[in-house]
């Protein structure tokens, strides 16, 4: 650890969650520490590419798991009313291991397809296209209320399932869960109450939801997880709820903070807007990832140490946390060419804003076709849209990263 680090203001700003800009910190915490002991947040950080990348691809030494991140910051009294949460994000399919990650990966696999997402086309398409419809008419409006919360809100509603009666409930629900799990550090003790009754009800919510796909099967995700079956071994209750909470927080926060944040970059950097305006069939695809290296919307990827080991110089002790920066990895020059410019035709790019190895994100092609759909009818019909605002507000969480607001206007 070095000590001029630590005096860094920004340091104990992003140990609170609350850096806006984070990456210049990132930079000197790359160059000086790439792997540091983080003693506010409990936890090792690294923000070297190289070394998260070698991370996330050793399960057998960096399992996932996240029990010692939420429960170490917490002061004693909040650890136990904290454990029923812990328990129950512990099964979330990023926190599971081998061989149950293995299982449940290949069954939920059995359901999520690529006929799946074609299917979903059409859809997304419609839902888009009314979105910017409604933009043109309004003239003026904060974009993440007009498409990127309800896109991929109502995308993975319609394909769980979840009845438009239930819709708003769960959507609360799940926001009041998010400053639990996507924080981390000190900040925890103040979200256990909103974030445990939040759980609780989601329970009662997909008990129902699920026990009514048993008698009357749909054609929707709930309906085929609850009768997915590989090598006669099905999905447990616990497992179905876990799979109904995790696909949300992971198919919608993100693609939010992808879908804000990519068109932030577009209405900021009108040189690389232009070029994708000039041609979108053939750079939307590039745009896409550009957006997701120069701001992930995952900013860590979480693991805990089975053994000491040694890791970028540092001894990394048994039973210690270890968290992966990928905002930082995805700008480490030692990997991408002049990190800190935003280019749409960058190409490789080899980001890690899906993770790596055997828990790289299921739904990242999901991700992925929404915001070509999005980002092709932005440069298509919204060709004159325009930042309306001198600054924007990012969310104060650590595990995600998105915009609070975005207001925009078209033309003038």
């Amino acid at each position: 650890m070095t000590q001029l680090l630590t005096e860094d203001p920004d340091y104990a700003i992003f140990c609170q969650q609350k850096l806006q800009d984070p990456y210049p910190f990132f930079a000197r915490l790359r160059r000086e520490d790439p792997v540091h002991y983080c003693e506010p947040m409990h936890m090792w950080l690294v923000t070297s590419y190289e070394v998260a990348q070698a991370c996330l691809k050793d399960p057998v030494r960096l399992p996932s798991g996240r029990r010692a991140m939420y429960l170490d910051p917490l002061r004693e009294e909040n650890r136990s009313p904290a454990m029923p949460l812990v328990e129950r994000i512990d099964l979330w399919l990023q926190n599971t291991n081998p061989p149950d990650h293995t299982r449940m990966r290949k069954l939920v696999s059995l359901v999520f397809t690529r006929r799946m997402l074609e299917r979903l086309v059409p859809k997304i398409e419609r839902m888009v296209d009314e979105a910017v419809d409604s933009i043109r008419r309004a003239g003026q409006v904060d974009f993440v209320k007009a498409l990127s919360f309800p896109l991929p809100s109502a995308v993975i509603c319609e394909m769980l399932g979840i009845p438009e009666s239930d819709q708003d409930r769960y959507r609360k629900d799940l926001d009041d869960l998010s400053p639990f799990n996507s924080g981390a550090g000190p900040a925890l003790n103040d979200a256990i109450p909103t974030a445990r009754n939040a759980m609780d009800d989601l329970l009662l919510l997909v008990d129902e939801l699920v026990e009514e796909r048993r008698r009357q099967p749909r054609d929707d995700l709930i309906s085929a997880m609850v009768e997915a079956e590989s090598d006669g071994e099905r999905l447990s209750r616990e497992e179905l709820f876990a799979l109904c909470i995790f696909l949300y927080v992971a198919g919608h926060e993100t693609t939010m903070g992808l879908l804000s944040a990519g068109t932030w970059l577009l209405l900021t950097h009108p040189d690389q807007f232009a070029l994708l305006k000039s041609d979108p069939d053939k750079l939307v695809e590039s745009a896409v990832e550009e957006c997701l290296r120069y701001e992930s919307s995952v900013t860590r990827a979480v693991r805990v140490a089975a053994e000491d080991m040694e890791l970028g110089g540092h001894e990394v002790r048994a039973g210690q946390t270890v968290m992966m920066v990928l905002g930082a990895a995805n700008r480490d020059p030692r990997v991408f060419d002049d990190p800190e410019r935003l280019d749409i035709t960058r190409r490789p790019n080899p980001h890690l804003g899906f993770g790596h190895g055997i828990h790289f994100c299921i739904g990242a092609a999901l991700a992925r076709l929404e915001a070509k759909i999005a980002f092709k009818a932005i440069a298509t019909r919204l060709p004159d849209l325009k930042l309306d605002a001198d600054e924007i507000s990012w969310r104060p969480t650590l595990g995600t990263r998105s915009i609070e607001a975005l207001p925009v206007r078209v033309g003038g």
